[in-house]
């Protein structure tokens, strides 16, 4: 598809533009809201169960934290160990499912083994599993150890869901293997790796950020999971807090805006990554669009 057709079909696609700007005002809430509040996540205040007021955007529940820092700060941290998760797993699958479609032989045989292995096995559960000895027990202690938990939750995570992304991106690299750019590029003298990185990714990009979105939408899903489970990054994870909120009873006891308003925050995000895949599925796949 040319540059020209891709920003037109970018253009008329309301639905795109308006995920991407929920996507975007969610990631500024996180960059920027740590600085519009003098509170800190795990700041008691003198007031409890105050609703939403110009000094309290989002309200104070009813142990007296605010919920607005609470939001933003918790923002960061599950965020961070979404964006960690999926990087990881998009670059491993996208790269062995290059390899093995491109090479084969061998090398596609144990990455079909290793990726019917990862099906077969519920990623939940090995991460339930992992965290419990590797998280909630974790050996660094300080001010590294929020970073220390952020960072193995994501790789951990990451590192469970490749697979899909592997065998789709597999298929993906033996077509193009006998395609006419590729055998010319063979006959020219080129490596197997500049082949790779010169010929089969560039043809590839708009899968690779479609597999990108969708593991970050699938791994904030399955943090939300596991932090309801108990297994957190950080104390003040925004899934984490909202766990919390209503274990403290913010819901029987009428405080609403402690868990509605992250509530949304964390559905519009999520939601609307899903929705972006869809609009971006319309705008590469021809057949999306009924053509």
């Amino acid at each position: 598809m040319s540059r020209s057709i891709t920003i037109y079909l970018l253009k008329r696609n309301k639905m795109f533009w308006l995920c991407v700007s929920a996507i975007l005002a969610v990631i500024a809430l996180a960059i920027i809201g740590p600085f519009l509040t003098p509170y800190k996540p795990n700041q008691v205040l003198p007031v409890r169960s105050q609703p939403p007021s110009w000094e309290h955007p989002f309200g104070v529940d009813n142990m007296g934290y605010d919920v607005f820092s609470a939001t933003v700060y918790g923002l960061r941290v599950s965020l961070s160990v979404g964006l960690i998760a999926a990087l990881i797993a998009t670059v491993v699958g996208v790269g062995l499912g290059i390899i093995a479609g491109y090479v084969g032989g061998v090398t596609d045989s144990v990455l079909d083994g290793l990726t019917i292995l990862l099906l077969m096995l519920p990623p939940a559960f090995l991460l339930v599993i992992l965290g419990t000895f590797y998280i909630l027990g974790a050996p660094v202690t300080g001010p590294f150890k929020d970073l220390y938990t952020i960072v193995l939750l994501g790789v951990m995570t990451g590192l469970l869901s490749w697979h899909w992304t592997a065998r789709a991106t597999r298929s993906i690299a033996s077509a193009l293997k006998v395609s006419d750019f590729v055998a010319v590029s063979k006959l020219s003298g080129n490596s197997t790796l500049k082949i790779i990185f010169k010929d089969l990714l560039p043809n590839m990009a708009s899968y690779v950020l479609l597999v990108f979105v969708i593991q970050l939408a699938n791994a904030l899903g399955t943090i939300v999971t596991l932090e309801f489970l108990g297994i957190k990054a950080s104390d003040w994870s925004l899934f984490a807090r909202v766990q919390q909120w209503l274990q403290m009873g913010a819901l029987v006891s009428g405080v609403w805006w402690a868990w509605l308003l992250p509530g949304i925050v964390i559905v519009v995000l999520i939601t609307s990554l899903y929705l972006l895949v869809n609009s971006l599925e319309e705008i590469f796949n021809p057949r999306a669009r009924g053509e």
